[in-house]
């Protein structure tokens, strides 16, 4: 398992180098300075989540405090790990090597996902870094603390692992029992995981109150409470509950990775069937061929799907849960900027065939222009019904409308950007992870940091700032774009 996770791995990095036209070394030292600054946007929200809790904090708000903490952790690492799945590849040229191999199929699974997760565990452990501060602040001692971090981490591991196998599951069952493609697959097996993570971590997150199970009962078995009371308050019953929840996981996991799943129905997605550019010209053409590339991606008929589900769970969640009033918006008004980051994955999907067309039109066939819009026009063809659905359901103010739109064109130059400095391969599933943890990270410390001046200084600031970025990411994006398509003629 070890030896094909380095060889996975090595072939991302020879990949990317090869793309971008520079050498290992530097790739390999662009992904630790990645990581570098990953932790140190978790530090920078830890710092900013510890000033805001205060230094006395009561004895019986310790286990509570530990327990919201811990499922919004819990959450967030589940809700991480179907997004790696959903973005994967179905399958890769190393897993078809591999099968000719005297490999073991678990150690080939296993090996590939290695990468993959543990770039998971550590960009969970960024977004959720809240959880640490909590308990360093409820620890009363440093043998606490250690013990308490030591349960986060396990925490965050199992749901990843977890989440990874119930997908791998449902969707290899959804495949051959069903008979379903796999878009429409993998769209089953994700919205039931996101239902199962929910419904686990859920309950510590939105009750304001104790409810009567907090004194003991079944519902003190729930992973991420049996955790938080591992780290907050231990006893033998949360100890045995902890352990037995992370040796479910990895024996899924393992089961799972065992399992061969033969090949999928491959229907084709027919969308915009007999279309043809609006007019013969180069510009047109290329911008028809990009469009129904754009919409006939796995990734877009699964958003596709997803968003009508999505809105339908932010308007039964406003309508049940006093609670989420706060977060209701956030949730809503994020929903239309969700297809705009699929450009995420337009460099990458045409990159191999590029230079086809420069070869047969040469320099005269424009990529960069044509390409941007038909990401923006898929985005507008899933972001608007979303939009328009969210202020049906008055799950969002008329007067946020023009924020949303901002943030749609921060998504889809952030997503042009980071596909075209890590552009996806359907044979390698690192870079869709890598592209899609930079793609987010681009836009929250964008977003949070235009949010903090706003904040500081005049309303509306925030807009200003916004836009200022999308013109310099743009601009990068052109550039890099530009370098890699005069490097396609001699590539090819």
């Amino acid at each position: 398992m070890r030896a094909v996770a380095a060889v996975a791995v090595t072939l991302w990095v020879r990949e990317i180098a090869r793309v971008l036209g520079t050498t290992t070394r530097r790739v390999t030292a662009a992904a630790a300075v990645s990581c570098v600054l990953l932790i140190l946007f978790g530090l920078g929200l830890a710092l900013v989540a510890g000033a805001q809790l205060g230094d006395g904090i009561a004895v019986e708000l310790r286990l509570s405090l530990a327990r919201t903490s811990f499922s919004a952790a819990a959450m967030t690492a589940g809700i991480v790990a179907v997004i790696l799945c959903l973005s994967a590849p179905p399958r890769t040229a190393l897993q078809n090597l591999l099968d000719l191999l005297p490999v073991s199929r678990a150690a080939a699974r296993l090996g590939q996902l290695a990468p993959v997760l543990v770039a998971g565990l550590v960009y969970s452990a960024a977004l959720t870094s809240t959880a640490v501060v909590v308990v360093l602040r409820t620890s009363p001692g440093g043998a606490d603390a250690l013990r308490g971090i030591a349960s986060y981490v396990v925490l965050l591991a199992s749901f990843l692992l977890g989440a990874v196998a119930a997908f791998t599951a449902l969707q290899a069952a959804a495949i051959v029992l069903l008979r379903l493609p796999v878009p429409y697959a993998s769209t089953f097996s994700g919205v039931v995981v996101l239902a199962g993570v929910l419904a686990l971590t859920a309950p510590d997150i939105l009750a304001l109150r104790p409810s009567p199970s907090d004194d003991g009962g079944s519902a003190e078995l729930l992973p991420a409470r049996a955790f938080a009371r591992l780290a907050a308050a231990p006893d033998p019953a949360s100890a045995a509950a902890a352990v037995l929840w992370a040796v479910i996981a990895v024996v899924l996991l393992w089961r799972v990775s065992r399992h061969h799943v033969p090949g999928a129905p491959r229907a084709a997605i027919r969308l915009l069937r007999r279309t043809r550019p609006i007019r013969r010209t180069a510009w047109w053409g290329q911008l028809w061929a990009e469009l129904l590339i754009a919409v006939r991606t796995p990734q877009f008929v699964v958003t596709a799907l997803l968003l009508p589900l999505g809105v339908l769970a932010v308007w039964v969640l406003a309508r049940t849960v006093p609670a989420s009033a706060l977060v209701v918006p956030m949730l809503a008004g994020s929903l239309p900027v969700l297809p705009f980051v699929l450009a995420v994955n337009a460099v990458g999907r045409t990159l191999r065939t590029h230079w086809l067309s420069r070869l047969a039109g040469g320099d005269r066939v424009p990529v960069l222009g044509p390409k941007a819009l038909a990401a923006g026009c898929a985005g507008v063809a899933l972001g608007a019904p979303a939009l328009v659905a969210v202020l049906l359901a008055g799950l969002i103010p008329a007067t946020q409308i023009p924020d949303i739109a901002v943030r749609c064109a921060l998504g889809l130059a952030a997503g042009l950007l980071c596909g075209a400095i890590v552009p996806y391969s359907e044979e390698q599933p690192l870079s869709a992870s890598a592209a899609g943890f930079l793609l987010a990270f681009v836009y929250m410390s964008i977003t949070l940091a235009s949010g903090w001046v706003a904040g500081v200084a005049a309303p509306g600031t925030d807009r200003v700032l916004i836009l200022a970025a999308i013109t310099v990411l743009a601009a990068l994006y052109a550039g890099i774009a530009a370098r890699q398509t005069r490097r396609e003629p001699t590539r090819a």
